[in-house]
């Protein structure tokens, strides 16, 4: 008989170990899970306030962190984010703001707004207001502790207004943030637009650009007041736009460059960009056609132009040339483009 409990009781410890793992481990897990969930809010909480001392008013009706056991779910809805070291401030509205992370890496979120966001500038007396909206957005936020954050935000559908009408089908976009407001440089910033319908068609080129991407970094930090108060110290401090590199691609025209945008007395832009352009056998010949120029004077600018050119990584022809932005006048190597938009900042 002694013999038959000895089994019963090894039987019945295996039995306790099997099935208090699990709970210990599961309760152990809950633990850590609920333990992560209080310090994603008191980070968030914290990040709030450090955005407020830096301006960045951050609002929400309605916050909810869910997801147990498998992710962080955080939802914000009514979200608000509204600069107030400038006037006037940039305001991004978001109805529904959702994001998620891992349990083992919570420094890296998902972002989504799938009902869409807008963003804007009110208008003052000589500038019309700017508004930027989009049918649905999609990204990711990665944060760490004393270093950049890094966001990757895509727009579906997007236009942008102040005055005329831009539509884009596609925004992808990259920004590095450094670890506060007041650092340097003041940001980073890639993006890539697709689809890009113009207000009016320019001729041969049309009025839908297939593909625009530029990498900038912009160096100085926007100091705090109203708009082109804070511009013109921006540039009185040596502030300026280093564009790492910038690509076109227009009807036929195609466009590669790099250079440097700052702002004069008068803040309107100024600047100077190396590259190289792709097409223009094909604008020259379709501005004949147009009856925008005459053959014999075409067939001049070719001569000149084939002179000029090589062999592209496509093996079209390119022509290496500069673009310039100076006393308000555009320039394409030494031929005068015309007038530069002027930006009205108040």
């Amino acid at each position: 008989m002694a013999g038959y409990k000895r089994p019963m009781r090894r039987t019945l410890r295996l039995g306790l170990i099997l099935f208090l793992g699990p709970a210990v481990a599961f309760g152990l897990y809950a633990a850590y899970w609920h333990t992560v969930a209080e310090r994603i809010k008191d980070g968030f909480n914290a990040w709030v306030r450090q955005a407020r001392a830096d301006k960045l008013d951050v609002s929400w009706r309605e916050l909810r962190l869910t997801g147990f056991p498998i992710a962080f779910r955080i939802a914000l809805k009514g979200a608000a984010f509204r600069y107030a070291a400038l006037s006037p401030a940039p305001v991004l509205r978001i109805p529904v703001l959702r994001g998620s992370a891992r349990p083992w890496d919570p420094g890296d979120w998902r972002l989504a707004a799938r009902r869409g966001l807008v963003a804007g500038i009110a208008g003052t007396a000589g500038r019309a207001p700017i508004v930027l909206s989009a049918r649905s957005a999609t990204g990711a936020i990665s944060v760490r502790p004393a270093g950049d954050t890094r966001i990757w935000l895509t727009l579906e559908e997007a236009t942008a207004e102040g005055g005329a009408r831009v539509a884009v089908g596609r925004a992808d976009s990259w920004v590095v943030l450094p670890p506060h407001a007041r650092a340097e440089p003041f940001f980073g910033l890639a993006l890539r637009l697709r689809r890009v319908r113009l207000p009016v068609a320019v001729a041969p080129l049309g009025d839908t650009i297939a593909d625009l991407s530029a990498g900038l970094t912009v160096k100085g930090p926007l100091p705090p007041g109203p708009l082109a108060k804070a511009v013109a110290a921006w540039r009185d401090a040596g502030g300026v736009v280093e564009l790492d590199h910038f690509r076109l691609h227009w009807g036929v025209l195609g466009a590669t460059g790099a250079g440097t945008l700052a702002l004069d007395r008068n803040l309107q832009p100024v600047g100077g960009f190396a590259g190289a352009i792709e097409g223009y056998d094909e604008i020259l010949t379709a501005l004949v056609k147009s009856g925008r120029l005459r053959a014999a004077q075409a067939g001049l600018a070719r001569l000149a132009l084939t002179m000029l050119a090589k062999a592209g990584p496509d093996g079209r022809p390119q022509i290496a040339t500069s673009f310039t932005i100076e006393n308000g006048q555009m320039y394409l190597g030494p031929a005068k483009l015309g007038p530069a938009p002027r930006i009205a900042w108040e």
